[in-house]
């Protein structure tokens, strides 16, 4: 027999119902913090690639008093045997796609010049390739430095849609860093 005053144990509706509300909530504010945060990371981690990089074609520089050139139409630096005698092992852009999964390298040099400025550049948050060939003059304003990322366009002669000026996975643009 039940009593009057005995209480039934467990959570009503409306108890539950706050819980679940509480918890979206939480989530709604905390995944996206989540997901800048992740983004930013791998923003940090790009630019530092490509400073091992960099420091690979310093020292591949020295070594042949000049910077790689690699073949017409050709942008992965992993496709050039010459610089693995200067870098142990060449990251992968972390922006990196099925069809392009490597940091892209340009120069200004060819067959018949030597290069004397080089520029690698990632995909970025967006994940597309945003900086082609021919929006890279090395004779105006020449890069020195990080481009993209919370630094911004550097060189008044890029495009600013090109180039990643926030860290978020809404941002346009690639990231790079150009040299020497």
């Amino acid at each position: 027999m039940k009593r009057f005053w005995q209480k039934e144990k467990g959570f009503t509706l409306i108890e539950l119902l706050v819980v679940v509300v509480i918890i979206g909530i939480i989530a709604a504010i905390a995944i996206p913090k989540f997901l800048g945060t992740r983004t930013t990371a791998r923003v940090t981690r790009a630019f530092a690639d490509m400073r091992t990089i960099a420091d690979g074609l310093e020292r591949y520089s020295t070594a042949e008093g000049q910077y790689p050139v690699l073949a017409e139409n050709t942008t992965d630096l992993g496709e050039f045997a010459g610089l693995s005698n200067y870098i142990t092992s060449l990251p992968e852009d972390p922006f990196g796609t099925d069809a392009v999964p490597n940091f892209r390298y340009y120069s200004n040099g060819d067959a018949d010049t030597p290069a004397t400025m080089w520029l690698i550049i990632s995909n970025g948050p967006d994940l597309d390739a945003d900086v082609a060939a021919d929006t890279i003059d090395f004779g105006e304003n020449p890069v020195g430095g990080e481009l993209g990322g919370a630094n911004g366009v550097t060189g008044s002669h890029y495009d600013t849609s090109d180039w990643s000026v926030a860290a978020s996975a809404n941002d346009d643009g690639d990231i790079g860093r150009g040299g020497p």
